[in-house]
């Protein structure tokens, strides 16, 4: 005989794990929409179909829940990205075209994900301060390697640089979320790009001469 009880065919885990998703299910339409200061524990047990009790067997909080919700659309994102730049051309521009499109193009996709991840965990305060922090020098640590092994940068410091340029996009990203008509995600990529290769010097692989037009100089 089986030393798991199950309810309705579902173990004690399977139900607890089921409760978590719905939570985090509606934690994305709600703060996601009329936003975090906004959503209440009721609300969210509500949506969720969940008593209040279940919650707090998942979380310890709105602010627990946030925080599992960030990471989690951090996670997918990265992993985007991660998959993007091994299919680049490993060119500069194709790296850093390939990174923006695939962030970019991922938050943009669902406008939840996009006020979730940079204007509703900002506006959560010192609860999620760390968890925030600790995302921006993730993603300039991704773009310092990148900036390592390809470009060359003389009295700056990479790392720094980095973070300036992850602050650059979640600052477009803010602005697309408030934006009444929204730029398009591809305007808002080329934005992000022209940034990035302005801020990195030419590869340190040599580049194909260009042919003089016709009548110039020899």
């Amino acid at each position: 005989m089986s030393d798991v009880r199950t309810y309705r065919g579902l173990s004690a885990q399977e139900r607890l794990t089921d409760r978590k998703e719905r939570l985090l299910a509606a934690a994305l339409e709600r703060f996601g929409g009329q936003g975090y200061s906004a959503t209440t524990i009721e609300m969210l047990c509500t949506d969720a179909k969940v008593s209040t009790r279940g919650f707090y067997e998942c979380f310890d909080g709105r602010e627990s829940l946030l925080r599992v919700l960030y990471d989690r659309i951090l996670g997918e994102s990265g992993q985007r990205v991660r998959q993007a730049l091994d299919m680049a051309d490993g060119t500069v521009a194709g790296l850093v075209r390939a990174g923006l499109t695939a962030y970019i193009g991922y938050m943009t996709a669902d406008e939840r994900r996009a006020r979730i991840a940079h204007v509703e965990v900002r506006r959560a305060g010192e609860p999620l301060h760390t968890a925030r922090r600790a995302a921006v020098h993730d993603f300039a640590e991704v773009i310092a390697g990148l900036a390592d092994e390809n470009t060359t940068l003389t009295g700056l410091d990479v790392r720094r640089l980095s973070v300036g340029l992850v602050g650059a996009v979640q600052e477009l990203l803010i602005d697309w979320v408030h934006s009444t008509p929204r730029p398009s995600t591809e305007e808002v990529v080329a934005t992000a790009e022209y940034l990035f290769l302005a801020a990195f010097p030419q590869p340190r692989f040599p580049q194909p001469p260009t042919a003089a037009a016709p009548g110039g100089p020899l």
